[in-house]
């Protein structure tokens, strides 16, 4: 385990030295889950949110819109 010393600023703020970054590949802007145990801090990335991906699928021309699609689901819809 590797073990580095960090400095909390006046704001409580913490930077997470770039070695370990860069090998959790946590980016700028990157969100991190920080947990508490006993006696220390865990911080954890999170894997990519749904919404990251938004804008990055084009959608077939003639397929149907949102409200079209959303319809089509109530209507046939069933529980079991």
């Amino acid at each position: 385990m590797q073990i580095l010393t960090t400095t909390v600023t006046q704001k409580g703020q913490v930077t997470l030295p770039k070695m370990m970054r860069d090998m959790l590949n946590i980016l700028p802007n990157s969100k991190v889950v920080v947990s508490l145990a006993k006696e220390s801090i865990k911080i954890k990335p999170v894997g990519p949110d749904i919404l990251d991906l938004a804008g990055t699928f084009k959608i077939p021309k003639g397929a149907p819109g949102v409200l079209e699609a959303r319809e089509f689901m109530e209507k046939n819809y069933s529980r079991f």
